[in-house]
């Protein structure tokens, strides 16, 4: 692809490492554009939607630029451009009901953590301890083992869920307050897409890099 990209967020990881993981698997050429002043930029930033970030900013080789907003939109337009997907629509919309449970785990713990006033780590506790998230990982866990737990959500083609459900294990592994979230006992499944996927060599190379940010 001719297409350069910048991944617009804040100086650390959260929802814009989702991008950046994504981009980096799909050896796309980009950088990170980070937010220097939100309260201002928040008004003065041409193309962004809804007042939220991260945006994903691509120059054209013609000259163009194209910016787009939503996590769910961009990871999409990703998968899709970079050939993330399948050539069978009916796999792919399985694909996307994957991520969409998937991303409702993960943006759910971002929200506690930047919502929660006081105790943060009691509330990941809570949260991770929860029905609610044993039951949305057993999905995900359900999901992999009728893929023949080989670390890989559909057959054995590199799809975007896969680098999606790297970022999470990866986020919140060693998590203050969400120790046990992931485990051979209760995740052995996303572990395995975890170890999978840990051995890409754009990840590798990316996790080594200056791009690669701090965590919030």
């Amino acid at each position: 692809m001719d297409s350069k990209y910048e991944v617009y967020y804040y100086p650390f990881q959260s929802r814009g490492e989702y991008v950046r993981l994504l981009l980096t698997a799909a050896k796309a050429q980009w950088e990170n554009r980070t937010v220097d002043d939100w309260k201002k930029e928040k008004y003065t930033t041409e193309g962004l939607l809804f007042k939220q970030i991260p945006m994903l900013i691509e120059h054209t080789s013609s000259g163009k630029e194209f910016r787009l907003v939503q996590v769910g939109a961009i990871v999409r337009y990703i998968a899709n451009t970079f050939g993330l997907v399948t050539d069978c629509p009916c796999k792919n919309a399985l694909l996307d009901s994957y991520y969409v449970g998937l991303y409702k785990i993960i943006n759910t713990i971002i929200d506690t953590i930047f919502t929660t006033k006081e105790n943060l780590t009691e509330a990941l506790r809570k949260l991770s301890k929860s029905e609610w998230m044993t039951k949305n990982l057993s999905y995900q866990e359900g999901i992999l083992e009728r893929n023949k737990s080989n670390g890989h959500y559909l057959g054995t083609k590199l799809t975007y869920v896969d680098i999606i459900a790297y970022g999470f294990v990866d986020a919140f592994l060693n998590y203050e307050g969400l120790e046990g979230l992931f485990s051979e006992e209760r995740t052995p499944n996303l572990l395995k897409v975890y170890h999978t996927i840990s051995k890409n060599p754009e990840i590798n190379a990316y996790l080594k890099s200056e791009k690669r940010l701090a965590r919030k």
